[in-house]
């Protein structure tokens, strides 16, 4: 098949490629559309905007695929490949989502929904805060460090309601974050309630945020 055309190269092997390009053609089952045009929110974001959220593939959460597998290794190994390949395409998502409806990003900073802390001791890295970075580079914008994550329990492990007790009780904002009048794209790196996102939109609203746009990598599927 032809090469598969993106701003960045690929970070896969050759024998990925096909099964990345098929990857993307997915559909969700909802709406009958692949993931970079599927608008199926869940309810948890609905919640915090009308306009919208952002995402680039789907993901499902296990097995053997080409996006499992990459999202597998953007959380536990740090390649710089991969991280600006993701940011690269979520860039891409995020100033069509502007374009759409009227967004002038220049009023945006970027913030993100940080690692648990024994978590990031333990792998060495925080996979989100280093596709911020990367992904400030690609849109031009600032990145603020607004949370602190000193949550225990992995919100993979929890159901819908759960998850947002979770996230709400592991979540609160930097004594030095200032957002009053402010404007965000709120970085996960996969969406799946949404209660990561609720939970860190409440609290840049709660502090006086005029705008939270969400944004990730991937949507899970099922």
């Amino acid at each position: 098949s032809e090469p598969i055309s993106y701003d960045k190269d690929l970070p896969f092997c050759h024998d990925c490629e096909d099964a990345w390009e098929k990857f993307l053609e997915i559909k969700c089952p909802k709406c009958g559309f692949t993931a970079e045009n599927c608008a199926c929110l869940p309810e948890n974001i609905r919640k915090l905007t009308k306009r919208g959220a952002v995402w680039c593939v789907f993901y499902d959460g296990g097995g053997n695929s080409a996006v499992n597998n990459f999202v597998f290794k953007f959380k536990r190994e740090y390649r710089r490949d991969l991280v600006d390949f993701m940011s690269s395409l979520i860039a891409k998502n995020v100033k069509s989502l502007a374009l759409r409806h009227g967004i002038d990003l220049k009023e945006y900073v970027i913030t993100y929904t940080p690692r648990r802390v024994h978590t990031k001791r333990r792998v060495g890295f925080d996979h989100v805060r280093k596709l911020a970075i990367s992904l400030s580079k690609n849109l031009g914008l600032a990145v603020e460090r607004c949370f602190v994550n000193k949550g225990i329990l992995a919100q993979k492990t929890l159901n819908k309601k759960e998850r947002l007790e979770n996230a709400r009780s592991s979540y609160s904002l930097r004594a030095d974050a200032n957002v009053e009048g402010k404007k965000y794209l709120l970085l996960d790196d996969i969406i799946t309630t949404g209660a990561t996102m609720l939970a860190s939109g409440e609290l840049l609203f709660g502090a006086g945020a005029c705008d939270v746009i969400p944004i990730s990598y991937a949507k899970n599927i099922k």
